[in-house]
């Protein structure tokens, strides 16, 4: 128990750090296809879109893909929506760092993650591929910034993220 709270005061203080951080100017550059977003801080590239949805040169479009985590893990090993290779799941805290509570407004429907960089994002919870015990894995919420665990046969949805080239 003791663990879990520990766990959760840290991701808290990650989340609180990365909301300040992500207002900087400049830390995102957008790839010329505007599908992928790289994030100059940690300088890893994060698909724009969540899985399931794609990019249409102005918004993310289609219907997300949510999965329990053993079938979240098999459609990122098969290769997901993307051509390219290295896509991953995120650890909690690389996807932490994307959260931005000051951007939410649930009832308007909009995420707490930077719209600009990642539009159309649903407030939900998203994978990570971080243990949080047997049967457990975390997951960032985008519907008010915080991070939790989930039983690996819940539903979540999916970013993808990879180490730059």
């Amino acid at each position: 128990m003791q663990n879990k709270f520990a766990i959760r005061v840290v991701l808290a203080a990650i989340v609180a750090l990365s909301a300040v951080a992500a207002i900087a100017q400049g830390r995102y550059q957008i790839s010329a296809d505007g599908r992928e977003v790289e994030d100059r801080r940690s300088t890893l590239t994060w698909a724009r879109c969540a899985e399931g949805m794609d990019w249409n040169g102005k918004i993310c479009l289609g219907k997300l893909v949510q999965l329990p985590y053993p079938l979240a893990l098999r459609h990122v090993a098969d290769g997901a929506s993307r051509g390219a290779g290295g896509w991953r799941l995120p650890t909690v805290k690389e996807l932490a760092t994307l959260a931005q509570p000051r951007e939410a407004d649930v009832d308007a429907g909009i995420a707490a993650i930077d719209p600009a960089a990642f539009p159309n994002t649903p407030p939900l919870r998203f994978w990570t591929s971080s243990v949080a015990g047997p049967h457990y894995y975390m997951y960032v919420s985008f519907k008010d910034g915080e991070s939790g665990e989930n039983s690996r046969s819940m539903a979540a949805a999916i970013r993808l993220v990879r180490d730059k080239k």
